[in-house]
Parts: structure tokens; C-alpha cells; sequence
């Protein structure tokens, strides 16, 4: 097992490694750079602009940009951010618990709703009622989530007022327990558009996994051990997390990608949203940091999702 987990990190640490480097020489190779913007608001001349670009080495070959950025790395430092005119470490850590608490309570709802939803639609395959709510999966998943998280600023917030438009916290709001609630209140959208698709996916993937287990042989015997039904749902259930598990990883590694769309239209002061301002504004440091941050996220949750596999399913060589 130890020699698994190993070769499992080795294997995460290069993942990071080519995703960092494709984003550090992507985002070179675009036009512009992070003093492009001060050039054409007239608060730079070219030459200050160079001499700029001079002093934090945008001017030398990207291979050797990418190597003295390595260097840093290793030494702790993320660099600096110009968008933001502090160390991308204190940027990334300003706004990586709020992304943090949107995918964790999104998650939750999504794995929540999606798994028991799921079963339920599986074991009743021939219900009316299951295939109602099959049809009403499909429909979700066809709806893009930038247009379902739309909707919701356009339906719950804005005709109706039931939510707020966007943001964490209402300014100047209550403290302790009242600011709390404030945050669950402007959580509440977010966390549902992001999480809806995900536990459309996750109901159907429970779903037919459950059907395919209903039937098995150790299904039956856990029936006729006892005739208790809740038992054999119980070890079919098990069984059938196994795709929906697998899944799981799948999702934490496109997490990253959802909440800067959702965060962006929320408002909601998150890292996906603040890479996509540095993107934007070509802050080179800020989104090389971001991505690996995100990247080493992604790598630990699917470590996770194989660790929860190998418990659903000691066949699953989850860790090879």
C-alpha cells in the first residue's frame, strides 16, 4: 500500500508539473503582458515599459523564465502579482477559503442529493415517478451552467429577491451567528448552480449502476437471508458507488474549471474568479500560483476518490 501511495504521488507530482508548465508558456505566448494595461492608459512610455519588463525578466527566453520561476517554487515564493500589488501568495490565500467553502458545500449537495436520488431511481427502476425524474436529469445536463447560473441571478435574485445578486457577505452586515446565516444566504445560489449538473450526473450514474446490481446474485442472498429488503439495498448500494466514485474524481478535477464561471457571475470572491482577472490583465505570476494551487487540489482530491473506490470496492486496484 505504502509503495502504491508513493507511486500514486510521483505520478501527481508530474501531472502538476506538465500542467504548470503548459500554463506558465501558454500565457507568455499570448499578446500582451502584465504592463500592457498602464501602456495604453498613458502611464507608461514604451521605454519604461522595457525597462519594466527588464526588471522582473519577461524580456529573457521563456525556457529560462520558466526555470528561474522553478527556482522560486522551491524557495517558497510564488512571485509577485502586478494586478494586485502584493505577493500572489497573500493574493491566493485571501480567496482560496471561499473557493474552498463553494466546492465543498457544492459537493456535498451534488453527491448529497445525486447518490440517494440515484439508488432510489435504480431499485424502482419501474416506477413512473423514477423515470420522471431520469427525463428531469437529462434536461439539466443539456442545460449549459453558465445558463443555469444565470437563471438563477435572473429568477431567485432578481425577480423574485429571495437571494442576493452576488458577493460573500452583505456590507457591512451582522456579526457571529447573523453574519453566519448572511453567508449561508449569499452561498445558497452558487452552490446550487455548480452543484445541480453534477448531481444530475451523479443520480444517473447511481442509477443505472443500481439497476445493474439489483439483480446480482449476492443481492439475492441478501434477501433471502432475512427477507429484509433494506438489507439487500444496503449491499447493493455499495457495490454500485463504485462508477459514481469513479466519477467523483472526474469532478474534483473539473471543479476548478466550474467555480470561475460561477464565481464570476456570483461575484463570489473566490481564486477562480480572481484567475480570471489575472488572466485578463496577463498577471503572469498570479495565474501560474493559481494553477498550481489548483492542480495540487485536484491531485489529493482524486487520491481521495481512489482511497473512497478501494473502500467500495477492495477488487478495485484503485492505487496501482
Amino acid at each position: 500500500m505504502r509503495r502504491a501511495l508513493l507511486a500514486r504521488l510521483g505520478h501527481g507530482a508530474i501531472v502538476i508539473a506538465l500542467v504548470v508548465s503548459a500554463c506558465f508558456t501558454l500565457i507568455r505566448l499570448a499578446p500582451g503582458d502584465p504592463f500592457f494595461r498602464d501602456l495604453d492608459a498613458a502611464r507608461l512610455t514604451t521605454a519604461q515599459r522595457e525597462a519594466q519588463r527588464a526588471a522582473f525578466g519577461y524580456d529573457r527566453p521563456i525556457p529560462e523564465q520558466f526555470v528561474r520561476y522553478v527556482g522560486q517554487v522551491a524557495s517558497g515564493e510564488l512571485g509577485w502579482s502586478h494586478s494586485r500589488s502584493q505577493p500572489v501568495a497573500d493574493a491566493l490565500a485571501a480567496t482560496l477559503p471561499a473557493t474552498l467553502l463553494l466546492i465543498t458545500v457544492a459537493t456535498l449537495l451534488a453527491f448529497g442529493i445525486g447518490v440517494p436520488l440515484g439508488a432510489w431511481m435504480g431499485w424502482h427502476a419501474e416506477h413512473p415517478l423514477a423515470r420522471a425524474v431520469d427525463r428531469v436529469a437529462v434536461i439539466v445536463l443539456a442545460v449549459p451552467d453558465y445558463l443555469l447560473a444565470l437563471l438563477a441571478v435572473m429568477g431567485p435574485a432578481l425577480a423574485w429577491g429571495l437571494f442576493p445578486i452576488g458577493g460573500m457577505r452583505t456590507e457591512f452586515g451582522p456579526r457571529g451567528l447573523g453574519g453566519l446565516l448572511d453567508v449561508v444566504h449569499h452561498l445558497a445560489l452558487p452552490a446550487l448552480a455548480l452543484a445541480l449538473p453534477v448531481a444530475a450526473t451523479a443520480a444517473r450514474l447511481q442509477c443505472a449502476a443500481m439497476r445493474a446490481t439489483r439483480d446480482h446474485a449476492f443481492v439475492r442472498t441478501a434477501r433471502a437471508k432475512g427477507g429484509d429488503d433494506r438489507l439487500a439495498r444496503r449491499h447493493a448500494l455499495r457495490a454500485a458507488l463504485v462508477p459514481v466514485l469513479s466519477f467523483a474524481g472526474v469532478h474534483l478535477a473539473v471543479a476548478v474549471s466550474g467555480v470561475v464561471v460561477i464565481e464570476r457571475i456570483f461575484a463570489w470572491p473566490g481564486m477562480g474568479r480572481l484567475l480570471f482577472e489575472g488572466v485578463l490583465a496577463r498577471d503572469y505570476p498570479l495565474v501560474a500560483g493559481g494553477v498550481l494551487v489548483a492542480s495540487i487540489g485536484t491531485v489529493l482530491g482524486t487520491l481521495l476518490a481512489d482511497l473512497a473506490l478501494r473502500w467500495a470496492d477492495p477488487r478495485q486496484q484503485a492505487l496501482r
